[in-house]
């Protein structure tokens, strides 16, 4: 029996998805209660003086920097397993993110940061064409205005004065990727691996932002391809457990546009909790993790 210590997100990060995110988390105390093991929970919101070193892994929804930051040093000094690992989420800003997938190869649309307090001048350097897509670099997007699709360079300049009234500095520019938008779901070391149309299907939508790639055209694609792309970008991320969005180019060509750390899995919930906590207990029987 491992004793394990699941950490749940905060509502405050989990915009317009709270139920859904409790509910992942909630599938996967139950999954491994039912292998046996000793699961104490706890809300990131409440995480002050945990003894972690009662614990042989902790699980973990947050995204505060408090909790990151503890997560992290436990990680480092005293070589506790965090999945996913506060240390490579720490690190993830959405800048850094997409830098580090350009670096590892993993096909993404041409972006670019640009200081928000620039405003015109940023905008008409911009090396892209438009429509563009406008997101904070420092962090995923927690309101609808942190990430804003622009169809030209008046809605740009409006967009980054928003931004900079926020307190925003920097803001990535990404080119739009016309296709047909994919949402998938995986989870590292398993075979679990879904995804699906989300503009096709009419269901949950965070934001509403789908609905700028349209009506899906059905182009054909080999779905192992997407499956790599996504591979590749847990591991150029360090997330094990993951979901994200992709266009799929009139080619069949998938390319990256989202990439998320332990999304809520709403339309496969019972298979992915099940493949999470294989995953926990792979990870406590001492599987290499390969940098998740």
């Amino acid at each position: 029996m491992w004793h394990i210590l699941g950490v749940s997100r905060s509502p405050r990060f989990s915009p317009n998805s709270a139920d859904r995110d409790a509910a992942i988390f909630a599938a996967v105390v139950s999954r491994l209660n039912r292998r046996g093991h000793d699961v104490s929970v706890l809300s990131e919101d409440l995480f002050v003086s945990v003894d972690l070193q009662a614990f042989d892994l902790v699980f973990s929804m947050a995204r505060g920097q408090y909790v990151l930051e503890v997560l992290s040093e436990a990680e480092q000094n005293e070589g506790l397993c965090v999945v996913n690992s506060a240390l490579a989420l720490s690190a993830a800003t959405r800048a850094g993110l997409m830098q580090a997938f350009a670096k590892a190869g993993v096909a993404q649309p041409a972006f670019c940061c640009v200081s928000a307090a620039d405003g015109a001048a940023a905008i008409d350097a911009l090396p892209l064409q438009f429509p563009v897509w406008l997101k904070r670099s420092d962090a995923c997007a927690q309101t609808p205005g942190d990430v804003v699709f622009v169809k030209d360079r008046a809605e740009a300049v409006k967009a980054l004065s928003d931004f900079a009234g926020r307190g925003v500095g920097e803001v990535v520019a990404v080119q739009h990727a016309e296709g047909d938008l994919v949402k998938f779901y995986g989870v590292a070391q398993t075979d679990f691996f879904q995804f699906h149309y989300p503009s096709a299907e009419g269901g949950f939508s965070k934001f509403g932002l789908e609905q700028h790639n349209g009506t899906p055209k059905g182009y054909a694609f080999d779905p192992a391809a997407l499956k790599q792309l996504a591979d590749s970008a847990a591991v150029a991320s360090g997330f094990g457990v993951y979901g994200g969005d992709a266009i799929v180019r009139p080619d069949g060509i998938p390319v990256l546009i989202d990439f998320n750390d332990w999304p809520s899995f709403s339309t496969c919930r019972r298979e992915a909790a099940k493949a999470i906590a294989s995953h926990l207990i792979g990870r406590l029987e001492g599987k290499p993790s390969t940098q998740i």
